[in-house]
């Protein structure tokens, strides 16, 4: 669980780093401003928080991004800081289970928000209140406070995804956000900012109320339609065997990760040599055996269990309310029934898998790392054969 631990330790630490700066900013400035203002970008921001809203097929944006940096443009860093403060204290409430997840949450956002206004402090010198957004000078000023805090925020995000599984490329990947950020993503953060700020600084609170309920309409007429959700469907599911994919196993374990789902075990399944099958018989009849392989798994567990193709030719399964005494009663039926299966062309095949488990909730996020840890060990004992993570409970 070494890798788990590391997690959370860059969870806590991005998250206390986060807070020094937002008790620094309200130390030294206090509530001074526009206090209804304030109150207003941070309930905004509580509404808004990780709502995707899509305007036409090629753009989107996250409403809670534009939020934090009109906040911080209308009412300064105190105002951006009781914003952060207030969601921290929410999210906080309502997910206590998953507080260093929150800690990191608001601890990113404060960071890139320093950095974004100091960056921003440092070219425009002398200026003590952000040009009008309209301006020539105000569009620069916004262009470098966007730039800057979506950079900063996904070098965060990239580091989190690594950490949490180091086989993600991490340059790779953050090369990818950083061009998907300048290409369609960016572009509507500073769009909308820049709406959002002139809204505020000339219409007040009640013109940024109007633009909310339509962007909010507008977000619930699109999330609830049909189009949506196959798409949702589609992002989650491995398109050759029909299973949930990574993204789906992450939705999976957020919405339905509970105390009363415990203990939990986790198989991680992998094809041996499934590389000389694809060299023997060819790529689409290794197709055919992972559809098989993806099937005998469903077989062999529950419905309400969850079968995830992890990549290549590796498999996750997921399992509720199962100890690891039992995870190794099907981890064992599993590797016999894929020696015995009846495959065309007289292949065989044979699988080997790692297994973990646990009956602490905290514990469940690194159970995958665990149980990939105990398949190398399976791997390097012969395969076609289970091995037990030695930290499981």
């Amino acid at each position: 669980m070494s890798g788990r631990r590391s997690l959370r330790a860059y969870e806590w630490v991005t998250g206390f780093l986060g807070l020094a700066i937002v008790i620094q900013a309200i130390v030294a400035e206090g509530l001074r401003g526009d206090r209804l203002l304030m109150g207003f970008w941070a309930l905004s921001h509580l509404f808004f928080l990780d709502k995707t809203v899509f305007l036409a097929p090629d753009v989107a944006f996250m409403p809670g991004f534009p939020i934090v940096i009109a906040a911080l443009w209308t009412t300064g860093p105190p105002g951006t800081a009781w914003l952060i403060l207030t969601s921290l204290i929410w999210q906080g409430i309502r997910n206590r289970d998953r507080i260093s997840r929150v800690a990191f949450n608001s601890g990113s956002i404060a960071i890139s928000i320093a950095v974004a206004d100091s960056v921003a402090s440092a070219i425009f010198r002398g200026i003590t209140k952000p040009l009008n957004p309209l301006s020539i000078g105000g569009l620069v000023y916004g262009l470098i406070l966007i730039l800057t805090y979506h950079l900063i925020l996904t070098g965060a995000c990239t580091l989190l995804l690594y950490i949490e599984d180091p086989k993600l490329p991490f340059i790779s990947r953050l090369i990818r956000s950083f061009k998907k950020s300048l290409t369609w993503i960016m572009p509507s953060y500073y769009f909308f900012s820049m709406l959002l700020i002139y809204l505020a600084e000339t219409g007040g609170i009640i013109a940024s109320v109007f633009f909310f309920s339509a962007i909010y309409a507008l977000w619930r007429q699109f999330y609830f339609s049909q189009a949506y959700k196959q798409e949702s469907v589609r992002a989650a599911t491995d398109s050759l065997t029909g299973l949930a994919n990574r993204e789906g196993f992450r939705r999976y374990l957020d919405s339905t990760l509970s105390e009363a789902k415990l203990p939990v075990a986790v198989l991680f399944v992998d094809i041996d040599d499934f590389k000389s099958v694809n060299d023997e018989f060819g790529h689409e009849f290794g197709d055919s055996i992972l559809c098989t392989v993806a099937s005998l798994l469903k077989k062999l567990v529950r419905e309400d269990d969850l079968v995830v193709r992890w990549g290549g030719e590796e498999f996750v399964v997921f399992l509720w309310n199962t100890s690891i005494e039992q995870a190794l009663a099907i981890a064992e039926r599993i590797c016999g029934a894929a020696r015995h299966c009846e495959l065309p062309l007289g292949a065989q095949i044979t699988v080997s898998i790692g297994c973990s488990g646990t009956d602490d909730i905290n514990e469940v996020p690194g159970l995958v790392a665990a149980a990939d840890n105990a398949l190398y060990h399976a791997k390097h004992r012969g395969k076609d054969r289970v091995y037990v993570a030695a930290t499981s409970k």
